[in-house]
C-alpha cells in the first residue's frame, strides 16, 4: 500500500454491527449520545481555514426574501375586490330585472283593460246600429216611415222615385 492509501485506512472509522431493532448488545448503555461527526471512508476532512463559516453558509444557501405577506396582500385585497365588485354589479342587474318585470306586468295589465274597454265599446257600437235600435230612436225623435212615396236608389247616383 502506498502512503496516502494508509492515511486512508486510518482514518476510515471502524465499523460496527448495528442491532436490529428491538435487540440490546451486552454492556452498551442504550442511552442516547451524540456522536462526533466523520467524514466518510476514502474522503478527507478539508482543512479549518478551507471551510466556509457558518453564517457564510447560511447567506449563500438562502437567498434575502421579503415576508410573503406582503406579497400575498395585495394579489388577495385584489380578488376579495373583483368577488365584491361581481356580487353588487350582479345584485344591482338583479334589481333592475325585477323592476323591469315589475313594469311589464303593470303594462300588461293596462293593455288588458283597454282592450276590455274598446271591445265593450264597439259591443255597444253593435248593439245601436242595430235595424230594430236605429227606428225606435228615429221614432222617438218624431220621424215616421213614409210606406206612400218609396226612393229607390239604381246604384248610378239617381234616385227613382216610384209610386
Amino acid at each position: 500500500m502506498t502512503t496516502t492509501e494508509q492515511d486512508i485506512v486510518r482514518e476510515a472509522p471502524a465499523r460496527r454491527a448495528v442491532p436490529k431493532t428491538g435487540q440490546r448488545r451486552p454492556g452498551v448503555s442504550h442511552q442516547s449520545k451524540p456522536r462526533p461527526r466523520t467524514e466518510p471512508a476514502g474522503r478527507r476532512p478539508l482543512a479549518e481555514s478551507a471551510r466556509p463559516a457558518p453564517a457564510a453558509r447560511t447567506r449563500a444557501a438562502r437567498p434575502a426574501r421579503r415576508p410573503a405577506r406582503r406579497q400575498r396582500a395585495p394579489f388577495v385585497l385584489l380578488v376579495v375586490g373583483l368577488l365584491c365588485g361581481g356580487l353588487v354589479s350582479l345584485l344591482l342587474l338583479n334589481t333592475m330585472l325585477a323592476q323591469d318585470a315589475i313594469t311589464e306586468a303593470k303594462l300588461h295589465e293596462e293593455i288588458a283593460v283597454a282592450r276590455q274597454g274598446n271591445e265593450d265599446l264597439s259591443r255597444k257600437y253593435e248593439m245601436d246600429t242595430q235595424p230594430d235600435k236605429l227606428a225606435e230612436r228615429a221614432e222617438a225623435q218624431g220621424q215616421h216611415p213614409d210606406w206612400d212615396s218609396v226612393n229607390v236608389w239604381d246604384g248610378t247616383g239617381q234616385v227613382d222615385q216610384g209610386r
